[in-house]
């Protein structure tokens, strides 16, 4: 790709300008772009120009290449030179720079001036050669951010290959949060720990697709790596998560257990498992989802007569989409719906509403599978509500 402009307020890359509210560009990388512009008030970058208001640019990169400003009052970026929308898990390694002393020009390795935008889950990686001309900014990840809805979280730039101090060059305004903006050194971006908690990337298994739960977006690669980005046929889908004591399938696993230890589920997305602090009941799902369930067994009569009920609780806490639950019982072999039995599934509409359910179950079987009936059903985790004394 080479584009070359030299047109007063122009916006110059593979798209000059994506305006539109809502607009997406997603899923493209351009590789060895280069990028120059030498009129006024110009906004360049490797993947688009200018990022307008509402836009967004996610799981997109740039690799390698340059861009190049020469003009004043121009901003130039490795992805974009213009953020007003929103950056989500995508990244940049291209060389930014300018030619000559040009005045008030904003150089980012992944975008050059960003106003009341947001960066997410991104990093820049490329060369960015600080400008002395009056009024010029120079940054790592971004040259000037703006606004005082600017948000910029969990993005980072590499302090081994840019040529620059800062991984911001200058907080104009009073932007909202750049806290988590941050330069690390080409050995720290490229450890592959992936999203484990405490690492660098434990906050990048963003949520792309507007269904509950991470989209694994991020490929980490090894040691002498940095991450990349997965095509979306190419992230791995939801693993099966095998409920403690069974085998998911009725083969070996008998449902009821007997109480040991056992494998862990793996969450949607690569994400932790949730682990509550209380051994029983064991609920798995994603961290972001922060829904909790407590249940009381109770066991009434003796011999024949005895009859079993568990009550489920259940938290919404921070989830906040409508959901109505739906709820399996394991019956030694397979999970089945509760609804067959004409037991109303509960609904949590608002942030930390609380739902309880009561079922009569056998006590070897008093294990329970919870499903989101919100678009496609996902396996929030599991509850096993069994009682240590039978």
């Amino acid at each position: 790709l080479t584009v070359s402009s030299s047109a007063d307020s122009a916006n110059a890359g593979l798209f000059g300008l994506l305006s539109t509210a809502n607009g997406v560009i997603r899923n493209l990388g351009v590789t060895s772009p280069s990028v120059t512009t030498s009129g006024t008030a110009q906004n360049s970058g490797g993947l688009v120009g200018r990022i307008g208001t509402g836009a967004n640019v996610e799981t997109s990169y740039v690799s390698g290449g340059s861009v190049t400003a020469s003009g004043s009052n121009n901003r130039a970026g490795g992805l974009a030179g213009l953020n007003q929308g929103r950056i989500r898990a995508s990244y940049a390694t291209a060389a930014v720079t300018h030619s000559g002393n040009p005045i008030g020009v904003h150089l980012g390795g992944l975008a050059g001036y960003s106003s009341s935008a947001e960066i997410v889950a991104s990093y820049a990686a490329g060369a960015v050669t600080a400008s002395t001309g009056l009024g010029s900014e120079a940054g790592g990840l971004v040259g000037t951010s703006d606004g005082s809805s600017e948000t910029i979280t969990d993005s980072y730039c590499d302090s081994s290959v840019m040529l620059v101090t800062a991984c911001i060059g200058a907080l104009a305004g009073s932007p909202a949060s750049t806290a988590t903006a941050a330069a690390h050194s080409t050995s720290d971006l490229q450890s592959p720990t992936g999203y484990t908690a405490g690492s660098l990337y434990a906050n990048w298994n963003l949520d792309l697709d507007g269904q509950p739960g991470g989209d694994n977006p991020w490929d980490f690669g090894t040691s002498s790596n940095y991450p990349t980005l997965r095509l979306p046929t190419n992230r791995p889908t939801v693993q099966p998560i095998v409920p403690p004591g069974g085998n998911g399938n009725g083969g070996s696993g008998n449902g009821g257990g007997n109480g040991g230890s056992s494998p862990q589920p793996v969450a949607r997305g690569g994400g932790q498992p949730y682990n509550p602090a209380h051994a029983h009941p064991e609920i798995y799902a994603n961290p972001r989802h922060e829904m909790s369930v407590s249940c009381e067994v109770r066991t009434t009569g003796e011999g024949d007569q005895a009859v079993t009920t568990s009550t489920l609780t259940f938290d919404l806490g921070a989830y906040t989409r409508p959901i109505t639950l739906v709820l399996s019982l394991w019956d030694g072999q397979f999970f089945r719906t509760l609804q067959s039995q004409n037991l109303p599934m509960p609904e949590l509409r608002q942030e930390g509403q609380t739902a309880t359910v009561e079922v009569v179950t056998d006590p070897a079987q008093t294990r329970f599978r919870i499903d989101s009936e919100y678009g496609l059903n996902l396996v929030l985790g599991y509850a096993d509500c069994r009682t240590d004394d039978p």
